[in-house]
């Protein structure tokens, strides 16, 4: 009976523990990639109260970031194996890495245009009270961010 009550106490103590998580996860907005980006443009559209025009045109940054992320981590897997396999080798083949970089920063040189015009679209398309609204916010989050370290 004794085991019994303790698994007992154990279980509620682990379904109030899983309860606790989510609920202080909740509002984080982890997922994938395509639901963090609907659930900002659903948050920046209420925030800076978007009419549709602009609310569309918020969409194209999104699916253009996304697009992007599509674009960059297609070959994800094969640079990391060719990664892992130069670290195998007593000396670092430069050039091979050279070539992974130069690949890499093709890529965003090739979408960043296209990005950088979806926000300035986007970023037109705002009233003056939207875009004084929209720099504060930035610049609350880049002072918030300012100085700390991530290790990615």
């Amino acid at each position: 009976m004794k085991l019994t009550r303790r698994t007992l106490i154990y279980m509620t103590g682990g379904v109030l523990l899983t309860a606790g998580v989510v609920a202080c996860n909740h509002g984080m907005h982890f997922g994938s990639a395509e639901e963090r980006g609907e659930w900002m443009v659903q948050k920046v559209s209420k925030e800076l109260e978007l009419n549709e025009t602009q609310q569309a045109r918020l969409v194209e940054v999104k699916d253009e970031f996304l697009e992007a992320r599509r674009t960059m981590r297609s070959d994800r897997e094969q640079t990391r194996a060719d990664v892992l396999a130069m670290l195998q080798q007593p000396t670092l083949d430069r050039d091979k890495a050279n070539a992974i970089v130069s690949l890499h920063m093709t890529t965003i040189s090739s979408r960043s245009p296209v990005i950088i015009d979806a926000i300035g679209n986007f970023y037109d398309s705002l009233e003056n009270g939207q875009r004084a609204e929209l720099r504060e916010f930035i610049e609350h989050k880049m002072d918030h961010h300012h100085g700390r370290r991530h290790w990615y």
